[in-house]
């Protein structure tokens, strides 16, 4: 049966582990043995002064673990463990489970953290709703799309588009001014690239592809419609052009799932 002792020794780890904080930190290294070996998926950390540094600080999951829902620490079988349900993210776990062993003083030494990630990964060659969805409401949601493109004096540009739209299951398509730099720059190298991130939910999407300048009157009329408003009265039907992105490659991840898309 665990002690007392060793229940609070989880319970101080696993708060220094969730919060990064220095303080709970220092309450947990009491509870630390000097031979600890912690192992995290598949890299194992050891000793005491390396096994302590992973829970103190901001780690890459860190911000995940804050937000998450932590369980007390609990026996189960011969182990002690706690067990956490994270908020849903692009990139993190969805639940979190840490099993302790201890020593003959009931100090740890043994962790096994086991981040478990929900998220289906969607291998494809058409875009997922959940990717269009979020591309095609950047904008509304103040997170305009990032785009790189290549300048006409051969140097790389960047800007932040808000009239990037999904067209048809396998492109993009802006709306730009016909003498800026974009449009005219595709002509000399069509290869672009998009990054769209959300932080509060952690989702980021990569995408990659070949851009062209599309004068059909009906193409220029379907993309400025679909355009936001404020995107129209910025660039108006006389002074834009109609860019059409091919995509290649896309990857990200998202609450709802992450994505692999090749063509």
């Amino acid at each position: 049966m665990a002690t007392k002792e060793r229940l609070a020794a989880a319970d101080a780890y696993a708060k220094a582990l969730a919060t990064g904080d220095k303080g709970a930190a220092a309450a947990a290294d009491k509870h630390i043995a000097q031979d600890v070996v912690s192992t995290v998926g598949n890299r194992t950390f050891e000793g005491h002064d390396e096994v302590l540094s992973r829970i103190t600080g901001v780690w890459p999951q860190t911000p995940v673990y804050r937000n998450g829902t932590w369980g007390a620490a609990k026996e189960t079988g011969s182990d002690v463990v706690v067990n956490a349900t994270m908020k849903p993210v692009g990139a993190g776990p969805a639940e979190v489970n840490v099993t302790f062993g201890f020593n003959d003083s009931d100090q740890i030494n043994k962790v096994n953290l086991e981040n478990i990630v929900k998220t289906q990964l969607v291998e494809t060659d058409v875009l997922p709703d959940f990717i269009s969805s979020r591309i095609n409401s950047a904008l509304a949601n103040d997170i305009p799309l990032s785009v790189t493109y290549v300048g006409k004096d051969g140097k790389p540009k960047i800007s932040l588009r808000g009239s990037v739209r999904t067209y048809g299951d396998h492109s993009l398509s802006i709306w730009a001014r016909k003498d800026s730099g974009l449009a005219e720059a595709v002509g000399t190298n069509p290869s672009m690239s998009f990054l769209f991130r959300d932080n509060p939910t952690r989702s980021t999407i990569i995408l990659q592809g070949t851009a062209r300048v599309d004068a059909d009157p009906a193409v220029r009329k379907q993309i400025f419609d679909e355009s936001p408003e404020v995107e129209q009265n910025h660039e108006s039907w006389e002074a834009g052009a109609a860019v059409i992105i091919d995509l290649d490659q896309v990857d990200g991840g998202t609450p709802d799932g992450r994505v692999k898309f090749r063509r």
